[in-house]
């Protein structure tokens, strides 16, 4: 592979758009899955609308006392509730719509976000009938299995769709899947996830020279294709004697086995509480997965400059520049993930270049304001 050319490639810019004065403050729910994806995925959201004075509500599964606290921190409020009932399918799903609309109909929710391939269609139909005013659906993601597995996933969002006023997707490739598939009425908005908050993940120098190049990959423990790529590659590199070291981190708390992430050749953090202080101690940050159609880890991994080698997929593909600020691999591909990691050990006198390009593309493509302005001014209506 090779690493010694840079293709000029412009960065994308998103959009800029000056948003109104707030008005009236509202009553704005969340409706997701789980309380830790909420946490990774929207929480400059959240920030977002707490600024311009609004309430927000997260209605998500959750059990961690310190997952609840991390929201309050945030200012927003939590309610919990079971997304996976146990039963039939048909009543499963009335039970989930049935505690939804009770907890929005007991707080006086008047917009309801709605997200989850399962979950934002009850979602949404619970909103409705709790009375809320507007609902915004987020298709956080349609995954990367080919078109026609793709077209499924949207079509689980048919009904959420129908009944909202604007739509969310994060990557180019997904809003045309989700535009051939249902031919939504809603106004779609485009825009890569949360954003990354360019002051909180600060631009932190390369460390030494000294010492072996040091990769670090924080993932969502269910991610176990992800994980087991990752530590493969690290296995058999480091008993090739490659000078690499490599760390692996999760972007929320377990609860479930961690003999998955804790394998020879890998130094496990466990849950990464300072992803940035993490992210400083690194050379370069591995992603393989492409969670939520953007995934916050590369966005804040650019931002704080570091080259990425992530998957050649819609949401990852993006934040990638080839050989600029890092590099792509195809999913699947074991060998072209270790050739890939391999030709940053060997040309690691690009690095310097690759940070500064890194941190770029962050600051053009990916800030925090640009990306979230559009999302907020399709909540407010």
């Amino acid at each position: 592979m090779r690493r010694g050319r840079f293709l000029s490639r412009r960065c994308e810019r998103a959009p800029a758009m000056s948003l109104p004065a707030p008005g009236i403050p509202k009553r704005i729910a969340i409706v997701a899955p789980t309380l830790a994806g909420v946490l990774r995925d929207r929480a400059n959201l959240i920030r977002a609308l707490r600024a311009r004075g609004h309430l927000v509500l997260v209605v998500a599964a959750s059990h961690l006392a310190g997952e609840v606290a991390t929201l309050h921190h945030l200012g927003g409020e939590h309610r919990n509730f079971d997304p996976q009932p146990a039963g039939m399918a048909l009543f499963a799903n009335r039970k989930v719509v049935q505690a939804l609309r009770d907890i929005l109909s007991a707080w006086k929710a008047e917009t309801v976000i709605v997200s989850g391939e399962r979950l934002a269609s009850l979602a949404a139909t619970a909103a409705r009938k709790a009375g809320a005013q507007r609902i915004v659906t987020i298709a956080g993601g349609l995954g990367f299995d080919g078109d026609e597995a793709r077209a499924r996933v949207a079509s689980a969002y048919r009904r959420a769709v129908k009944l909202s006023a604007a739509v969310v997707v994060h990557n180019a490739d997904d809003a045309r899947v989700l535009k051939a598939v249902l031919a939504p009425a809603a106004h779609i908005v485009v825009t890569p996830g949360d954003g990354v908050d360019l002051d909180a993940f600060a631009v932190a120098p390369l460390p030494g020279p000294e010492g072996p190049i040091v990769f670090l990959m924080i993932v969502n423990p269910d991610c176990r294709a992800a994980i087991e790529a990752y530590t493969q590659a690290a296995r058999e590199m480091t008993v090739g004697g490659v000078a690499a070291r490599f760390e692996l981190a999760t972007d929320r708390e377990m609860a479930q086995d961690t003999t998955l992430l804790t394998v020879e050749g890998v130094t496990f953090h466990g849950r990464a509480a300072d992803p940035a202080a993490l992210l400083a101690a690194t050379h370069v940050a591995v992603h393989l997965s492409a969670d939520d159609g953007s995934p916050a880890a590369l966005k804040q991994a650019l931002a704080v400059g570091r080259p990425v080698l992530t998957l050649d997929v819609p949401g990852c593909r993006e934040m990638v520049d080839e050989r600029v600020n890092g590099c792509l691999v195809p999913p699947g591909d074991g060998a072209a993930l270790m050739a890939a990691l391999a030709s940053f050990v060997v040309h690691r006198d690009l690095l310097p270049a690759e940070s500064r390009a890194a941190r770029a593309k962050a600051v053009a493509a990916f800030g925090v304001h640009a990306v979230l302005d559009p999302v907020v001014a399709a909540i407010e209506g």
